[in-house]
């Protein structure tokens, strides 16, 4: 598990948005993004940033604290340390109170040529 220098969530929201404000949980500490752009209204994009600067044990989306957000489709970039960037894209899911949302992936294996 690499350490993780800082992470971006982009969110495409279905037919049921939800208002702010976005949170994550790290290693189970609930916690708002730091740098956020867009909106999470039926239809739009939301972009939530986060210098973690720490190891990642665990990294959820937490669903909203009131009604269901449905996310049409999310990626996620990821910048760990002494690793080269990468992203992961996930599919539709639908969030409410008491759900959060695995968005945490290992890198990918360095592959070589033999």
């Amino acid at each position: 598990m690499p350490k993780l220098n800082k992470f971006k969530v982009t969110v495409e929201t279905g037919d049921k948005g939800t208002e702010g404000p976005i949170h994550f949980c790290i290693n189970n500490h609930k916690v708002p993004f730091e740098e956020v752009k867009g909106s999470t209204a039926p239809g739009e994009t939301f972009e939530g940033e986060f210098e973690v600067n720490s190891f990642a044990h665990s990294l959820t989306l937490v669903g909203p604290e009131k009604g269901e957000w449905e996310i049409k489709k999310m990626k996620v970039d990821f910048e760990p340390d002494l690793n080269e960037p990468y992203a992961v894209t996930f599919g539709a899911v639908t969030l409410d109170e008491t759900t959060e949302v695995n968005i945490w992936k290992d890198p990918p294996l360095p592959v070589f040529d033999v």
